[in-house]
C-alpha cells in the first residue's frame, strides 16, 4: 500500500488521525489489562505464585507492554506499532517456549498458536490499519 504524508491541519481535522475506533478499544483493554495485573498481584498474590515462575514472568511482561504500548500511544511515538507487535509476539513466543519445556501438553499449544493468529490480526492492524497510520505516522493511503 502507498501512503502519502498528512499535513498539521489536515491531521487535526481526520478523524482517523485521532485516537478512536479500534485502537481507542486496544489502549482501553490495554489499561484493563495493567490495571488487573498491577491489582492481582497487589492484593492476590497466591495464585500466581501457585502457576510458577513461568508464568509470573509472562504475566510481568504483558503488564509491562501494556504500561509501554499505552504511555507510547499516548505520546504518538512512530515506533509504537512496531513495538507493541514485536511485544506481542516475543510474548507467545516465550509462552510457546514455557509451554513445549514444560510439557503442558497438546491444549495450551493449540490455545497459544489461537494467540498467534489473533496477534497476527493485532500486528497486521497496527502496520497496515489506517488509524494507526493516521495516528502514530501522519500519514494516510493514496488513492
Amino acid at each position: 500500500m502507498k501512503w502519502r504524508q498528512i499535513s498539521s491541519d489536515e491531521a487535526a481535522s481526520t478523524p482517523e488521525a485521532r485516537l478512536g475506533g479500534a485502537l481507542l478499544w486496544l489502549v482501553g483493554i490495554a489499561a484493563v489489562l495493567l490495571v488487573l495485573a498491577l491489582g492481582g498481584a497487589l492484593f492476590a498474590l497466591r495464585p500466581l505464585r501457585q502457576i510458577g515462575g513461568w508464568y509470573i514472568i509472562a504475566v510481568t511482561f504483558l503488564a509491562l507492554w501494556s504500561a509501554l504500548f499505552i504511555a507510547m500511544t499516548l505520546l504518538r511515538l512512530r515506533a509504537t506499532p512496531v513495538v507493541a507487535s514485536a511485544g506481542i509476539v516475543a510474548w507467545i513466543a516465550y509462552r510457546l517456549g514455557v509451554a513445549l519445556l514444560t510439557e503442558a501438553g497438546w491444549p495450551l499449544t493449540v490455545d497459544l498458536l489461537g494467540e498467534l493468529l489473533v496477534a497476527a490480526g493485532f500486528c497486521g492492524y497496527m502496520a497496515e490499519g489506517m488509524r494507526p497510520n493516521a495516528y502514530y505516522r501522519h500519514r494516510l493511503p493514496v488513492r
